[in-house]
């Protein structure tokens, strides 16, 4: 394994447990945003370093899109806690897009697993064209299966997550939602 394979891989691992530590813990606490930090530095040096790998097909592939996608839905999620916007639904918008991001990092480390175990069984078996058809079934199947399971958890768990930030932050949301802004006018508090 190259010297960057293995940051490559030093920072996956790092992403997958601060983002699974994230997730298990109350939302906008100080080990929310240390972890956080954590998360986001790991899945910035994890996707810079993806740009750089070409082992695969030797030049620029899907999996160079990906990472300059997970890159953007990073991005997102960042620029949503430092902008407070969208005005009064920051926090969602936050949540949405880093289970957006680890949902990507999980469905990209599912596929790569498979592939790993699947695929030298195959290739012994295979002539290379089908092999090849073989590895992109493979990826498809594990990245389809895991970003649907993660669709299903985001909808069934987002509120609650929500939910559990601290009341200043709630706080904070419900007052920006009762601002009134230049374009929309003066609005309301929920109910």
């Amino acid at each position: 394994m190259s010297e960057l394979g293995l940051i490559h891989l030093i920072s996956a691992f790092v992403a997958l447990g601060a983002g699974a530590w994230v997730f298990l813990i109350p939302k906008g606490t100080r080990w929310h945003r240390t972890l956080g930090h954590l998360y986001v530095g790991a899945m910035i040096v994890l996707n810079a370093t993806a740009l750089g790998i070409y082992r695969l097909m030797g030049r620029f592939g899907p999996f160079h899109v990906f990472a300059l996608i997970a890159l953007g839905t990073l991005g997102l999620a960042m620029w949503t806690v430092l902008w407070r916007r969208p005005r009064g639904r920051w926090i969602e918008a936050h949540a949405g897009w880093m289970a957006g991001s680890y949902m990507g990092l999980m469905a990209a480390f599912v596929a790569e697993t498979s592939t790993r175990v699947l695929m030298p069984y195959l290739t012994e078996r295979l002539e290379p064209a089908a092999a090849w058809t073989s590895f992109w079934a493979v990826v498809t199947i594990a990245s389809v299966a895991t970003i649907g399971g993660g669709v299903w958890m985001i909808r069934t768990r987002m509120d609650a997550a929500i939910a559990s930030t601290p009341e200043a932050l709630r706080r904070e949301r419900a007052a920006l939602r009762a601002e009134p802004t230049a374009d929309a006018g003066p609005r309301s508090a929920p109910q």
